[in-house]
């Protein structure tokens, strides 16, 4: 009796392939936000200082833009890797593994980042 050859679930693929592009659809959206964030501190600079905050002006804003923009960076090569990873699993017939901690990790460092950036940029522009 001879093996019929592994058949790969064209859905599986399909599913993958916009698995991917979700993620770096994420990824550009992190850059962008994150350049548009390291610009709106020259819009920061233009605002008048109150007595209260004369040190309102600094590089916080460029620094969470650049932060923002590694982190899209970060998750776009992560979704290559992941897309790689379970594309050849697919092409294998193996398991999946549950216990992938890059999108809560992901979602728990952006969560953070944006609590900061909204204490950063709350006090500036009330």
């Amino acid at each position: 009796m001879v093996n019929a050859p592994f058949q790969v679930d064209s859905r599986l693929v399909q599913a993958n392939e916009r698995t991917l592009l979700a993620w770096i659809r994420t990824g550009i959206a992190l850059m962008t936000f994150g350049f548009v964030l390291a610009r709106i501190g020259i819009w920061l600079g233009a605002l008048p200082v109150t007595s209260a905050e004369p040190e309102a002006r600094g590089p916080g804003a460029a620094w969470m833009g650049a932060t923002f923009c590694a982190l899209g960076v970060i998750g776009n090569a992560m979704a290559l890797w992941r897309y790689a990873r379970a594309r050849n699993r697919i092409q294998r017939g193996e398991a999946f593994p549950s216990n992938d901690p890059f999108p809560l990790l992901f979602g728990v460092v952006l969560t953070i980042l944006g609590t900061l950036l909204a204490g950063y940029l709350l006090p500036r522009l009330l």
